[in-house]
This record gives structure tokens, C-alpha cells and sequence, in this order.
């Protein structure tokens, strides 16, 4: 685990910015979000893409360490 992800969200910005105020407002994450929204092509609404940072538990075991059906 590395502590870094991306994501794609799609909706309409309203509800886009929702979600990300409360990813911010829960402080576990340090995001940086691209500063345009891109129009949909598949849908309604805008894709937003979102770089999130967030800390690595000690004590979580690698995915590939763990086993099938094993829950982190």
C-alpha cells in the first residue's frame, strides 16, 4: 500500500462537491482536485478527477499477504 489513489467522480457538480467536502471534512485525507470539471460524454453531468492522499496503517497487511475472503 502505497497511501495514494485516484479517482473519477461523475454527477452533477453539486453533488460532485457534496462528496468532496466530506471527504475534507472527515481530515483523513489530503486531496487535490484537477480545477475544471470535463463534460460527461457517457451521461449528464461533469467527471471530476480527484488525487487522494491518505496514511498507511502500520498494521494492515499487504493485499497480495492477504488471504481469500480475508477483510482488512
Amino acid at each position: 500500500m502505497n497511501g495514494h489513489v485516484q479517482l473519477r467522480l461523475s454527477g452533477e457538480l453539486g453533488d460532485i462537491t457534496v462528496v468532496l467536502a466530506s471527504i475534507l471534512a472527515s481530515k483523513e485525507f489530503r486531496i487535490v482536485v484537477d480545477e475544471k470539471p470535463v463534460p460527461d460524454r457517457h451521461g449528464f453531468g461533469v467527471r471530476v478527477y480527484v488525487d487522494l492522499e491518505f496514511p498507511v496503517r502500520q498494521d494492515t497487511p499487504p493485499a497480495e499477504q492477504q488471504q481469500p475472503g480475508e477483510q482488512s
